[in-house]
């Protein structure tokens, strides 16, 4: 996906919950607790599903804060020499998004793009990029500072990959097999040094082997 077409799904994904950018859901979230509260939802939780204009269905979007809770404790038992500290707003929100996107990908490709194109289409700015295609919204990139905790959410991004290959209607945008299975044989991950090599090697991590 080039960078025009990106900016085109971050607005998008904004306006799910009602907000032109970033802005408008960091001022509110960043001033929650992080960590799980009594109700088993993340702190996070109650701002975006309060928002006014929200275009997810309330289910919909409890599943999406319980899955990243249960990510978060999966890593938490898996990296106990290296202990999993809650997730930082942003970071939520980041996975959050991909609940989001990885949803509406697997559930009906075809309808996530036109409604891509129709919200691309109602924005004046980006009536000169061209509509998205299937292949455009198989890949997914987030630009996060040094220190923002990239690996960490790299490990929770392959657990969402994996869920979503069992649970979506059509895995097959996410997986094109000559065979037809709806799996990965391995997942290759490459790093510019045997230092950061050893962290997703870790078996308090995802482990050694591929899926």
């Amino acid at each position: 996906m080039n960078l025009d077409r990106s900016l085109v799904l971050n607005r998008y994904l904004h306006s799910l919950f009602g907000a032109e950018r970033f802005e408008d859901l960091r001022r509110a979230i960043k001033e929650q607790d992080e960590g799980a509260g009594p109700d088993g939802h993340s702190h996070f939780f109650h701002v975006p599903s309060g928002r006014i204009g929200i275009k997810i269905g309330a289910r919909a979007l409890e599943d999406y804060d319980r899955r990243v809770m249960e990510y978060e404790a999966t890593l938490a038992k898996k990296r106990r020499a290296e202990p999993v500290k809650s997730f930082k707003y942003f970071q939520y929100l980041a996975l959050l998004y991909t609940e989001i996107f990885l949803d509406r990908l697997t559930a009906d490709p075809a309808v996530f793009v036109r409604e891509l194109n129709a919200f691309r289409l109602s924005k004046a700015d980006f009536t000169d990029i061209p509509d998205f295609a299937a292949d455009d919204v198989r890949r997914l990139a987030f630009f996060m500072a040094t220190g923002s905790g990239k690996t960490l959410l790299l490990h929770v991004n392959i657990l969402q990959i994996l869920y979503y290959l069992k649970a979506g209607k059509h895995p097959e945008a996410l997986v094109r097999r000559s065979d037809g299975r709806s799996e990965f044989d391995n997942i290759l991950l490459v790093t510019p040094g045997e230092g950061l090599s050893a962290q997703h090697q870790s078996k308090e991590g995802i482990g050694r082997k591929g899926p």
